[in-house]
């Protein structure tokens, strides 16, 4: 079948995996700043500044937009901190643009409180916008923002960026504060026919600080909330994973790539070793070199503690960047992984239980 035939979303999809087998960087995270106008307390993040020795100038980001373009890059995102405290937001937003690029933000709306801000966001060519919204309630959102009156701005922004048509995806972290009122915030985006992103990872700061560790939900409660929830979505009941220990962990310094504030290339944002500046070298040369190849060679067989004959190894999903924050190996299995894949393998192991009964019934 040729490609002019298949569908489109059966052309993406081919499109990244072209990406991965070939190390084209399709996607980019561009974290334009460190600085936030929020305190969240799971935040990875450990001091909400930018040097200003190492700031890039409205220059500097053009010129590592055009290396990436250059290297393969279609889809672009605008992250933080808060992206939109850089002061060459709106230039960056141009630029990629301007080279057709299908340009994303990851943002906590603070900064989107006007019609004419949420319009030019429009106008300037911004596909998706990416809001983080931690629950409806808004005692339990500001509480993780660290920030008063924070979720009334968040719900704000939100009603503005869907008044100008702009396409809103919510994303949530799951943690022991926040994870017993989510259901109502799941059709809370149904109802607005909203996609929501939700991750119970909650990872250790860049630094090594664990406190974040802390805020992770129980074991009861992730076992209650992927139980409930398979209840009411069956098709979102937990699968294993099956694969082979040949097969590589995950599309790091593959199909995407991330840039640092400070302009270092690195894998992807959660795996912080620097490739090297993309001030001062060649993409190519420096996706390519030795620290890139160690992270991208990395297969399931690597991993210490898993077996991929086991309910962990078909459950278990391994980050190599929370794993070296947290134990300072990549290749070795945290608690948390192990705890979400038991969870995860009790909950389909019951389902598929009830399944068998109401055939026998």
């Amino acid at each position: 079948m040729s490609t002019s035939k298949l569908p489109p979303h059966s052309v993406i999809d081919n499109l990244r995996m072209l990406s991965v087998d070939k190390a084209i960087p399709l996607q980019a995270s561009l974290e334009l700043t460190n600085r936030c106008n929020e305190r969240c307390t799971h935040c990875y993040i450990d001091h909400f500044r930018d040097d200003p020795q190492r700031i890039l100038s409205k220059e500097d980001w053009f010129l590592i937009i055009q290396k990436l373009r250059d290297a393969g890059t279609l889809y672009l995102v605008l992250m933080g901190g808060e992206a939109m405290l850089n002061p060459f937001f709106w230039d960056i937003l141009a630029y990629a643009n301007d080279l057709h690029l299908h340009v994303s933000m990851i943002t906590n709306g603070l900064k989107i409180q006007t019609q004419n801000v949420a319009k030019r966001l429009k106008e300037t060519g911004l596909h998706v916008v990416t809001v983080s919204l931690y629950s409806l309630d808004e005692l339990i959102h500001d509480e993780m923002t660290a920030v008063m009156g924070s979720h009334v701005k968040t719900m704000h922004a939100i009603e503005l960026l869907l008044e100008q048509g702009i396409e809103v995806t919510i994303n949530c972290l799951l943690t022991r504060q926040n994870i017993e009122t989510h259901f109502d915030l799941i059709e809370w985006c149904i109802g607005k026919n909203l996609q929501i992103k939700e991750d119970v990872t909650v990872t250790p700061k860049l630094s090594g600080d664990l406190s974040p560790v802390n805020l992770r939900a129980t074991q009861q409660q992730l076992r209650w909330y992927f139980g409930e929830k398979a209840r009411r979505w069956p098709k979102s009941t937990p699968r294993p994973i099956m694969e082979s220990p040949e097969d590589y962990v995950c599309n790091v310094a593959k199909g995407k790539c991330a840039v640092t504030a400070y302009g270092e290339l690195l894998g992807c944002i959660d795996v912080r070793e620097s490739f090297g500046s993309l001030l001062t070298e060649d993409f190519s040369t420096i996706w390519n070199s030795p620290i890139a190849l160690k992270w991208r060679n990395l297969k399931l067989k690597d991993i210490k503690g898993i077996n991929i004959l086991s309910g962990c190894g078909h459950f278990c999903e391994h980050c190599f960047g929370m794993a070296i924050h947290e134990s300072d190996t990549p290749l070795t299995l945290t608690e948390g992984s192990k705890v979400l894949a038991s969870v995860k393998e009790a909950v389909y192991q019951s389902s598929f239980n009830e399944q068998g009964d109401a055939r026998d019934s």
